[in-house]
């Protein structure tokens, strides 16, 4: 691979990693809210204020062709997929602990491979693959789900694990979009017309603190999927799918704030294999070229 590709390759792992570790704020926060507002109203929010942040930038920077993308079939497919998955993953902590909801989502990066070789026509390595299982294995001691309440929450963090790799896909079809802002508005825009079709039947008045952590969803939303879109105009969706696992770190460092939660010896021996395996998996190769 020359130099000039491997550092874009790089600019896009960075990229994807900074806006995985910072997405599970938005989690936790959200975790927070539904023990005192309808999940619904919660994703609504994340999608309205999302909307809100992307759109009128998207407009001042590209104009009215920001929101004419060349691919609508592909942005109307991202765009449900991604607003769903976020609704069923938010269904899912509101249901379960939030260790067991993430355990089961982050199978997706073994979901993704498949597909982005099926779908996509992309090759990924046997490097991939084990760094991909490594990952995993490194996730289950972070999280160490019990799968209490399964029953409850677990189809819909299953939805989400499927759902999510499928909008990455997308992503990567949207790469050559004249801007990340493209993306990012338009599937805002989907989101937050589903879900405000959905958000009338069970809206409840919050509260003024509610109101600032409702935007702060959202706002935490729109800088980290922005990231993600910006990531795959320098990277394969086989290159950073085993890089999908740094979330948890994330997750931690979000539940040792906001809830108490630190970290054991495990957890870190976990945190260690799966930014082992991540450095691994994306470490430049002739193989990979």
């Amino acid at each position: 691979m020359p130099d000039r590709a491997q550092a874009a390759v790089r600019r896009g792992y960075l990229i994807f990693t900074a806006s995985l570790a910072f997405l599970p704020l938005m989690d936790a926060i959200a975790k927070l809210l539904s023990t005192r507002l309808p999940v619904m109203e919660i994703v609504w929010a994340r999608h309205i204020v999302y909307a809100a942040a992307v759109v009128p930038l998207t407009f001042l920077s590209l104009g009215v062709r920001g929101l004419l993308p060349r691919h609508p079939l592909w942005q109307l497919a991202r765009g449900i997929c991604m607003c769903l998955a976020s609704g069923c993953f938010f269904m899912a902590v509101s249901r379960m602990p939030v260790a067991d909801a993430m355990a089961i989502f982050l199978s997706y990066p073994v979901v993704l491979l498949p597909l982005s070789a099926l779908l996509l026509g992309e090759r990924p390595t046997r490097r991939q693959w084990s760094m991909v299982i490594c990952g995993f294995i490194g996730a289950m001691l972070v999280v160490r789900p019990s799968f209490h309440g399964l029953a409850d929450g677990a189809i819909f963090a299953v939805g989400s694990a499927i759902l999510y790799p499928l909008s990455m896909l997308a992503t990567r079809r949207l790469a050559d979009e004249s801007s990340p802002l493209v993306t990012t508005a338009l599937s805002a825009l989907i989101g937050a017309v589903i879900y405000s079709a959905v958000v009338p039947a069970v809206f409840t008045w919050p509260s003024l603190l509610d109101l600032w952590l409702l935007l702060a969803v959202g706002l935490i939303a729109a800088v980290g999927h922005y990231g993600i879109v910006a990531a795959h105009r320098f990277a394969k969706s086989s290159q950073l799918a085993p890089l999908g696992y740094t979330e948890i770190v994330g997750a931690v460092l979000a539940g040792a704030v906001m809830f108490g939660d630190l970290p054991t010896p495990l957890t870190w021996a976990g945190i260690v294999l799966i930014v082992v395996s991540g450095l691994v998996a994306t470490w430049p190769s002739s193989r990979d070229s």
